[in-house]
């Protein structure tokens, strides 16, 4: 029995990090599609949520107007979700702004249903007041819309090295998820968007229920339920910063993971593979990620107890490759000089993050998981 678990874990982690990663990219080379590339500028309204965004807001929306995509196209909704730092008066720029406030601070999912409110426009776009758009990601993202069959579509999160900012090992973890996420939308298996850079048929907004933490994925989700095609625009770029502190960047993972303990609890569908048309994808892609840390624990503590030499290797090895995480946890900055150091470090973070999804999920307030650090 021993022996059967050990190698379960094994295979289940391999497929998890690397089969599924692997399958994809086999399959979106003989069986991909990509919507046609036409010119194509709808109206559309970009839509932010902000809690307490005064010293930023301005700018980020300088940087949404000054999109090259047609003005007279091009609106924007900003929700104050409680903000008491003047953020409303900092978004009031421009006639093309609208400024919603709310009375109290209820997490992003209330915002984002009172902005969808507020949207006439036929397509709306989501990001979020920290990032900034290169100048035509507008026009990249909305391009695929041209496309009947396409209902949402993300464009790319690139990670910005600042000084400070530990862009190394969450650089290379992100570089792999979005090569993944293109393999996924040339298969029609895409699920999931980035945050910071998508958008939708505004017909096909689902209202979230209040404390949804992750919108990127309720969103995307309800229109892969609806048999519309998600896509994903890899040249409609948002830039962001690295997490300064490894502790942030804890956060961030943890928040994620909670969030997709939180949609299996309020999306039940998704572990039914005849009610879930993307089941296969969401199942090796999100919730396979979820379990694979008590594989990692059960093939360590199998090795370390089970006798053999294939065992007593494996023990050494894996021992070896978290003591290599840790010190790369502890020292970020002599890890970064050393390749795939920062790396592990960033696998055992992630790992250590799933473990305690599911309690982060059942104990915190998912509006604290919202807000900003």
């Amino acid at each position: 029995m021993s022996a059967w678990i050990f190698w379960s874990s094994l295979i289940l982690i391999a497929y998890t990090y690397a089969g599924y990663a692997v399958l994809v990219s086999l399959l979106a080379r003989t069986r991909g599609s990509v919507p046609p590339k036409l010119a194509h500028t709808p109206p559309v309204t970009v839509v932010i949520t902000a809690y307490n965004e005064a010293p930023r807001i301005a700018a980020r929306l300088r940087n949404i107007l000054a999109q090259d995509y047609p003005a007279g196209r091009l609106f924007v909704v900003v929700v104050s979700d409680g903000s008491d730092d003047g953020t409303e008066r900092a978004a009031a720029i421009d006639d093309r702004v609208r400024v919603l406030a709310l009375t109290e601070n209820s997490g992003k999912a209330a915002a984002l249903n009172a902005a969808m409110s507020a949207v006439q426009t036929e397509f709306v776009a989501f990001t979020d007041a920290r990032q900034a758009f290169a100048p035509d990601a507008l026009r990249r993202l909305l391009a695929a819309f041209a496309d009947p069959r396409v209902g949402a579509v993300t464009g790319e999160l690139r990670i910005v090295e600042t000084s400070g900012a530990r862009a190394g090992d969450t650089g290379l973890y992100w570089r792999m998820e979005q090569s993944l996420r293109e393999g996924e939308a040339m298969l029609g298996w895409l699920h999931g968007v980035s945050g910071a850079v998508y958008a939708l048929r505004t017909e096909l907004f689902c209202p979230l229920p209040p404390g949804t933490i992750l919108d990127d994925m309720w969103l995307p989700l309800h229109v892969g339920f609806a048999r519309r095609r998600i896509w994903m625009a890899r040249d409609a770029i948002a830039l962001d910063v690295a997490s300064a502190t490894g502790a942030e960047e804890y956060r961030r993972k943890l928040r994620t993971l909670a969030g997709n303990w939180q949609l299996i609890a309020r999306l039940p569908r998704l572990l039914n593979p005849w009610r879930n048309p993307l089941f296969f994808a969401w199942f090796s892609h999100k919730f396979l990620r979820l379990v694979a840390p008590w594989a990692l624990i059960a093939a360590w503590a199998v090795s370390a107890t089970h006798d053999g030499d294939i065992y007593r290797l494996a023990f050494f090895v894996q021992s070896a490759a978290y003591i290599a995480a840790a010190f790369a946890l502890l020292a970020p900055r002599i890890a970064s000089r050393i390749p795939l150091l920062s790396a592990a470090g960033g696998f055992v973070m992630l790992n250590a993050a799933a473990l305690l999804s599911l309690p982060a999920c059942l104990a915190l307030d998912s509006r604290r998981l919202w807000k900003k650090h």
